[in-house]
């Protein structure tokens, strides 16, 4: 027996992207020097870039 665990508003809120501003998506992509440090371990760019995401 299935039974429905979110309602119609949840599953929306779930399936959509959030608003974000521009602060935000800046605060939450720009790597800190710590980041760069663990990143700089790998050799290739591919490999840098494969990391990072």
């Amino acid at each position: 027996m299935a039974t429905r665990v979110f309602s119609g508003e949840e599953l929306e809120a779930l399936r959509s992207f959030p608003a974000i501003g521009k602060d935000e998506l800046i605060s939450y992509c720009t790597l800190t020097p710590a980041d760069e440090a663990f990143l700089r371990k790998f050799l290739r760019p591919q490999a840098v870039l494969g990391a990072a995401v």
